[in-house]
């Protein structure tokens, strides 16, 4: 399986998704690197075996390129790692016309890709996603950011990677935990797109962790989605607002419990029952939707009670969300499989309600 899909959302401003399995270091995204482009490889400790593979690939090729090794948790994903990242940025002496290189999951990419977006106002990037959640989500489409005190990713850009060069077979290297932070999205995906995402998850699921040809077809489509959908609203004034379903409680919790306490996956399988209890109560969307979403969870063991919470706290921390306006919080919502909506108004005292579904 290799192919590529192109986000074109504006003629001078093209990212290319380019997917495929065991091939590092000879991977076809090298040749769009700039010629001449000095190239800065910030890859995540955990994968520096691949990262050399990478670094090798790159001058192999011809480039002039550095590896830094870093290890960044999501509770590390702030402004002060993004200084260090300046810092040394400053100290190598980085220019216009270097090119970073981001090889690691989604707290890596979009950092990195917030450091790329900002340092000289703006350097070209690539971004090599390790884990399935930045496969199939974190790392496509040019979201990028960090969190503060307030909520996540309440500090970012739109600034997309020249490419994101998914290799399936980075995820051979992550443990059943990290899986189950990507298969969340996977499911969100699912619901907002319907058929023909849908009807492949129906039945038996494949086992978490055993990378195999119906796991390359679900990175495959669910990348190809969130593709098709950035291409048609880079900057989420309509449309993309859609892969935000799940994610209004999902921010929140992980807010709220510390980020870490929960992995995003499994916020988002959270957030995503509390979005479909709004659903079937605001859209009337039938109880069928939620039942076929419940099996996938139990299937690939996601959580569906959530660590103990102030239903009165977590609301007020929704509200300083980056989804917010200045008429309050809006929802993305489904009145039925395949069909989401964004909602504006809806009270208080309703997602408190919602909130008991993920309850202890």
């Amino acid at each position: 399986m290799n192919y590529e899909i192109a986000i074109e959302s504006h003629s001078d401003n093209v990212s290319h998704v380019i997917i495929g399995d065991h091939t590092l270091p000879a991977w076809p995204w090298v040749s769009w690197v700039r010629p001449g482009s000095p190239v800065v490889v910030v890859a995540d400790e955990r994968i520096r075996g691949r990262a050399d593979a990478i670094l090798q690939g790159l001058e192999a090729a011809g480039f002039e390129a550095v590896l830094w090794v870093v290890s960044i948790p999501e509770q590390d994903k702030t402004l002060q790692t993004v200084e260090s990242l300046y810092h040394s940025l400053g100290e190598h002496r980085v220019t216009r016309d270097t090119t970073v290189v981001a090889v690691g999951g989604g707290v890596l990419t979009d950092l990195v890709g917030y450091v790329a977006a900002t340092y000289l106002r703006g350097l070209h990037w690539i971004a090599v996603p390790s884990t399935l959640l930045a496969q199939v989500d974190a790392a496509i489409g040019g979201k990028v950011a960090v969190n503060t005190s307030f909520g996540k990713n309440l500090v970012g850009a739109f600034h997309l990677p020249d490419v994101v060069a998914i290799d399936t077979d980075l995820l051979s290297t992550l443990p059943a935990r990290e899986w189950q932070a990507g298969v969340g999205e996977v499911l969100k995906s699912a619901l907002i797109a319907g058929p023909p995402l849908s009807e492949h998850l129906v039945g038996r699921l494949a086992r978490l962790g055993a990378m195999d040809s119906w796991w390359a077809a679900v990175i495959g489509e669910t990348a190809a989605l969130k593709a098709r959908i950035v291409s048609e609203d880079l900057y989420e004034n309509g449309t993309r607002m859609f892969l935000n379903f799940g994610h209004t409680a999902a921010h929140a919790l992980e807010n709220y419990l510390g980020y870490g306490t929960l992995t995003h996956g499994e916020a988002v399988g959270l957030g995503t029952l509390v979005a479909l209890k709004l659903s079937e109560e605001i859209l009337g969307m039938p109880r069928l939707v939620e039942l076929q979403a419940r099996d996938w969870m139990a299937q690939w063991e996601l959580p569906t009670r959530a660590p103990q919470f102030d239903s009165a706290a977590l609301v007020g921390i929704m509200r300083q969300d980056k989804k917010a306006r200045a008429f309050g919080l809006q929802w993305v919502l489904l009145s039925d499989l395949g069909q989401p909506q964004v909602v504006r108004g809806v009270p208080d005292a309703l997602v408190v309600e919602a909130l008991k579904v993920i309850q202890e």
